[in-house]
C-alpha cells in the first residue's frame, strides 16, 4: 500500500530566497549584521557543516547565479 510518491533527486520548488538570504543546493549565505556567512555541507565522512565568511560582492554574484559553491570554495581555498 503505497500513500506518497517520491521523485529522487527532486526537493520542493520552495523558494526561500530573499534579502538577506541565499539558498543553494546544499549550501547558504546569509547576512548577519555586516557579514556574509556561507554554510556548506562538505564531502568529507558524515558531512560536517562549514562556516566561512565571503564577501558581499560574492553574496550578490550567488544571488545573480554568477558564481556557484565550487567557486567560492576556490575562492576561499576550503574544502
Amino acid at each position: 500500500m503505497k500513500y506518497y510518491t517520491t521523485k529522487p533527486g527532486q526537493y520542493p520548488d520552495e523558494n526561500k530566497n530573499n534579502q538577506n538570504e541565499f539558498f543553494g543546493n546544499g549550501w547558504s549565505i546569509k547576512k548577519e549584521n555586516d557579514k556574509f556567512i556561507l554554510n556548506y555541507i562538505s564531502g568529507s565522512l558524515q558531512g560536517d557543516l562549514k562556516t566561512i565568511e565571503i564577501s558581499e560582492d560574492d553574496f550578490n554574484a550567488a544571488k545573480k547565479g554568477e558564481t556557484n559553491l565550487d567557486n567560492l570554495c576556490i575562492k576561499y581555498n576550503v574544502f
